[in-house]
């Protein structure tokens, strides 16, 4: 009777390393989760200023080694990850179950491009990512000026040029050419003294992280 039931359980203990081996075999396979669908970036922004061109991506199973690979047919996309730049349709080891990939687009369009995911048992899947690369704009330059009140003989002058725009970069440098003198800053104000009264020619543009210049401003200051 002893032996009957050492062989019971010797039977049972195999099948359920069986069932056990069953279940490992049946796991699904890999996962992609992208934190956005569709990425909107700049084209030719090699900076990624605004942060566009990032986004997380979520490789899972995390605890195994999992090769991703991007695969764009256009030829106008670089992806770099962990420093990397990454070659079309070359796998790479993710690190972790979150990672953060960049993008950059050569041209304004709108792409797809297949990303996917293999795991150790060869088992992958594959999932579109949209791109929409925007033309890159030129800023826009916006320029007022007031004289100090507490200047009596209203020479200074206070320039004010926050309401200049790059919505999807940003504005470097703010360049005056005050009464012949060209002054080139890196904030948006500036204080100016004229030596005596009379009327002054004034320009004004801005130039963007892309080396964008604005459209000049031509305006006359009275100095009274």
């Amino acid at each position: 009777m002893k032996n009957i039931f050492s062989g019971l359980l010797l039977l049972l203990t195999a099948a359920c390393s069986n069932k056990e081996v069953s279940l490992k075999q049946t796991q699904t396979g890999p996962k992609i989760v992208f934190s956005k669908d569709t990425m909107y970036v700049r084209e030719k922004d090699p900076f990624n200023i605004n942060g566009n061109g990032i986004f997380q991506l979520q490789a899972l199973p995390a605890a195994h080694q999992l090769h991703l690979k991007f695969y764009d047919s256009s030829g106008q996309i670089q992806f770099s990850y962990r420093g990397q730049a990454l070659t079309n349709d070359r796998p790479v080891i993710v690190a972790g179950e979150w990672n953060t990939v960049f993008c950059s687009v050569n041209r304004s369009g709108l792409y797809a491009v297949e990303v996917s995911l293999k795991d150790q048992l060869g088992r992958s899947v594959i999932k579109k990512l949209m791109i929409h690369a925007a033309v890159a704009q030129r800023p826009s330059a916006k320029l007022s000026w007031r004289a100090d009140d507490r200047d009596l003989g209203g020479k200074r002058f206070y320039f004010d040029a926050s309401g200049s725009v790059q919505p999807y970069g940003k504005i470097l440098s703010y360049h005056y050419d005050i009464a012949g003198q060209s002054i080139t800053s890196s904030t948006d104000k500036l204080q100016y003294i004229f030596h005596q009264k009379g009327s002054y020619p004034l320009s004004f543009f801005v130039v963007d992280d892309l080396g964008k210049h604005s459209d000049t401003l031509n305006q006359t200051i009275d100095v009274l």
